[in-house]
């Protein structure tokens, strides 16, 4: 499992990151951040006992410190790029807010509002989610025109499912929380919705 760290610059990322692999190191700016956890489990350890093997390998979280959000997040400054990718390959996001102040550590934004970091950090992940589906409805209605009807009748039922996800997004409902069947995730499952991750 990969999970991708994220948050705003400065909100306390690495310091999270560090404390989750039980490691020490610095972020150099724009860069991606590797680690391993090792998931200690009581039931290995008592099998382990048991059985004595030649080798016991524990469960591995990997984590990722994703460097911090552009500046103008949630106002002038979409995700993209580089940030778009690291946040697509993550399996979960685990959002740091900054709720502390600091004079040393000045905050992005010149004041300290976890509130306001939370719901731009949101926005974006919706957005982001947004501009897929558009993109997806654009591509269906092209090749629509040159399907055969089996094809058709798919693309039609994907695209009302699409409809449904933007109209959730618009009312500010993560896809997480939206009710989707069996059958609708796994259409969804080469997306790599943002909000749809845990």
């Amino acid at each position: 499992m990969e999970v991708g760290v994220i948050g705003i610059t400065k909100s306390g990322k690495t310091t999270v990151f560090n404390a989750l692999i039980r490691s020490s190191t610095a972020q150099a700016a724009g860069q991606v951040n590797l680690g391993v956890a090792k998931v200690r489990d009581a039931r290995l350890d008592r099998l382990t006992a048991m059985f004595n093997p030649k080798r016991e390998v524990y469960a591995e979280v990997r984590y990722v410190d994703i460097p911090g959000a552009p500046e103008g997040l949630g106002r002038s400054q979409g995700i993209g790029g580089e940030y778009l990718n690291a946040l697509q390959r993550a399996d979960a996001l685990l959002h740091v807010v900054r709720a502390f102040g600091d004079p040393a550590v000045p905050h992005i934004n010149e004041s300290v509002d976890p509130y306001r970091d939370v719901i731009a950090m949101d926005m974006e992940l919706a957005f982001s989610d947004l501009a897929i589906i558009e993109r997806r409805f654009k591509r269906l209605e092209s090749d629509t025109k040159s399907s055969k009807p089996q094809e058709r009748e798919r693309a039609r039922k994907e695209g009302a499912l699409l409809e449904r996800l933007r109209d959730g997004l618009a009312q500010d409902i993560p896809l997480r929380q939206q009710e989707l069947s069996a059958e609708e995730q796994k259409a969804l499952s080469n997306y790599q919705f943002l909000t749809a991750k845990p």
